[in-house]
């Protein structure tokens, strides 16, 4: 099947994302600056906005060479999202509240009208390829990460329990948030949490007594369906 080309419009779309920039190494020509598909485009057989970065061509041959990780590219990613998030909430000093009137002024006092909004908040979705876009796999982290301080709890007690050290555990082992984690990290982060809920007090206690400390992905699956 020949491949789409990227549509204009989308290809414009990632260049503002960036700041016509590149995340890694901060070339800002134009010249060599490419879009780069996270997850190849030969797995998703799509051009998907959540999907592309962008590179300068040196730092694209890094990423293909695994020189720059996913776990980097990912988080190049989400940092570039929510930055051009939070900028395009912001308004320029002299716009909006002015309205324009053409013709005749009658009945309104002035042409200045002030108008007051609603601030709203853009909520970051998950970033794609990664866990935190796949429920199953989303899913199935959360049960262990809970089973984690549940046994850590029995420990330590519940007013010792310090929630963020645990999360700041997995960013420090995988270079990201967990569920910003790309989805072929899935396994080792797995067996990462499924190592630190057997090395409690409780979890060795359990396996001694060959009891199950957490369920397999499998099995936790078949229970969702």
């Amino acid at each position: 099947m020949k491949r789409k080309p990227l549509p204009k419009k989308l290809e414009k779309e990632i260049y503002q994302q960036f700041g016509s920039q590149c995340p890694f190494c901060g070339e800002a020509d134009v010249n060599t600056l490419q879009v780069h598909h996270i997850i190849a485009h030969a797995q998703v057989q799509a051009h998907h906005a959540d999907n592309l970065c962008l590179t300068c061509a040196n730092c694209h041959q890094k990423i293909e060479n695994e020189v720059i990780t996913l776990h980097e590219v990912a988080d190049a990613k989400f940092k570039a999202q929510h930055a051009h998030s939070s900028l395009s909430k912001q308004r320029p000093a002299d716009s909006g509240n002015v309205l324009s009137f053409n013709g005749t002024n009658t009945g309104v006092v002035a042409n200045t009208v002030n108008v007051t909004t609603k601030s709203s908040s853009v909520k970051q979705g998950p970033i794609f390829g990664t866990i935190g876009a796949n429920l199953e796999q989303r899913n199935y982290v959360k049960h262990l990460i809970d089973r984690y301080h549940e046994f850590k709890q029995a420990e330590v007690g519940k007013k010792a329990m310090k929630y963020p050290v645990f999360y700041n555990s997995i960013k420090r082992e995988f270079g990201a948030k967990w569920d910003h984690i790309p989805e072929g990290a899935f396994g080792s982060l797995v067996a990462f949490l499924q190592r630190r809920i057997d090395s409690t007090q409780l979890g060795k206690a359990r396996k001694a007594r060959q009891e199950k400390n957490y369920a397999t992905f499998d099995e936790h699956r078949s229970k969702a369906l």
